[in-house]
């Protein structure tokens, strides 16, 4: 009689983790080969979306087996990372994960009520129709968002598109070195407390009055929301850090 013989079992396979989602990602985006800006950005992501936390050690090593790169472009990635605020260089223990303290939160809100209802008064009057009904499509795709990153990333989108138009290049680089810190308060505001809908409706009364074309009014809105969203993460962070 002769002997069957069975294949042997197939190894499970494991799962991919969100990091290597993004890393993978990346490196189709990139055509195979990620550069020092794209270590950044993938680095940066992570850090906002607490897949590294506040105080945990980025061995550079470690991330160049996870980057396919050299430690080269790692380090000088975790440099840029270290002057915009996200992790600390340390004498013989490497870079880490910086918290985001509540002095830093109460500055980027400070920056933020001085420069984008600066930028909205100027960028509402050059809006076009199709410019505004864009920013109706991001407001209905945030409605639909099914997790925190997706509304994050639409909500800067959104932001992006109404100040785009406004011709004040420092003001743009300022809110442009916020704009890490902003993904980071906006993703710990919707993973702690959920999907804050009265956000998406101060982005349509910001959107009506562009289209009234009241520009102090779109201004406003934009002040009122903000001042909004930093009730909720001041109030967010003051419990959040009371359990420890």
């Amino acid at each position: 009689m002769p002997v069957v013989k069975t294949p042997p079992s197939e190894a499970p396979a494991v799962a991919e983790s969100p990091l290597q989602a993004l890393v993978r990602a990346r490196l189709g985006e990139a055509g195979g080969r990620l550069s020092t800006d794209d270590i950044v950005h993938l680095l940066q992501q992570a850090i906002v979306r607490g897949l590294f936390a506040p105080g945990q050690a980025l061995r550079q090593d470690e991330l160049a087996t996870l980057f396919h790169v050299s430690k080269i472009p790692v380090r000088e990635a975790l440099r840029t990372l270290e002057a915009n605020g996200f992790v600390e260089l340390l004498l013989n223990r490497g870079a880490l994960v910086k918290a985001l303290t509540l002095g830093q939160l109460r500055d980027a809100f400070e920056l933020r009520m001085m420069v984008e209802p600066h930028l909205m008064r100027t960028a509402a009057p050059l809006l076009t129709d199709a410019d505004l009904d864009e920013a109706e499509r991001l407001i209905a795709a945030m409605d639909d968002a099914g997790h925190a990153w997706a509304f994050s990333e639409l909500n800067g989108r959104f932001h992006d598109l109404l100040y785009r138009a406004a011709d004040k290049p420092l003001s743009k680089q300022i809110l442009a070195m916020l704009q890490g810190h902003i993904q980071r308060m906006s993703f710990m505001q919707l993973s702690l407390a959920g999907f804050n809908r009265s956000s998406n409706e101060d982005h349509r009364l910001i959107v009506a009055a562009c289209r009234r074309g009241d520009a102090e009014a779109a201004a406003q809105a934009v002040a009122a929301h903000v001042e909004g969203v930093k009730d909720i993460v001041l109030d967010l962070y003051a419990r959040h850090h009371a359990d420890w």
